[in-house]
């Protein structure tokens, strides 16, 4: 389905300027000035600003710390996000400690993830535990999506 939102305020990184967004399912395929589309829905979005999706780069859902576990997990954080203009969270995976591989903390955060989320979303995979296992499993990491790291050190 097709929408052209039509006369919005277009916010990017360097300018405002009033124009037109056709968004074809869920990509934008043509930001300009008059705009036309005979087989979109037409909304007329004068006076708002159009902004591009925020990331946000640091969320931490579901986590067990300290004897508690955070406030949101994957279903409620993302709605919250969503609400909020974010349509990408980067939540941090995490190693169990005890041996367990960064496979199966992947696997962990995949299962309280998948289907949950109201936007799309990605993994910084947290390092508990630095051994040879974990020193191999990296470029594994990097072949699953994982293209940042954190490890503790203390």
């Amino acid at each position: 389905m097709k929408t052209l939102l039509k006369n919005g305020t277009v916010v990017s990184g360097d300018m405002s300027v009033i124009e037109d967004v056709l968004i074809d399912g869920e990509k934008i395929v043509k930001v300009g000035r008059n705009l036309e589309a005979e087989d979109a829905q037409v909304v007329d979005v004068n006076g708002k600003l159009l902004f591009p999706g925020f990331i946000d780069g640091h969320t931490h859902f579901d986590l067990e710390v300290a004897g508690t576990v955070t406030a949101d997990d994957f279903e409620t954080g993302t709605r919250a996000a969503i609400a909020g203009g974010t349509t990408l969270v980067i939540d941090y995976a995490s190693q169990d400690k005890g041996g367990h591989t960064l496979k199966e903390g992947l696997e962990k955060w995949h299962k309280k993830a998948d289907g949950k989320c109201s936007c799309d979303y990605s993994f910084h995979m947290s390092i508990v535990e630095w051994n040879e296992e974990t020193q191999r499993e990296i470029q594994d990491m990097i072949n699953e999506g994982i293209t940042s790291f954190k490890l503790y050190m203390t």
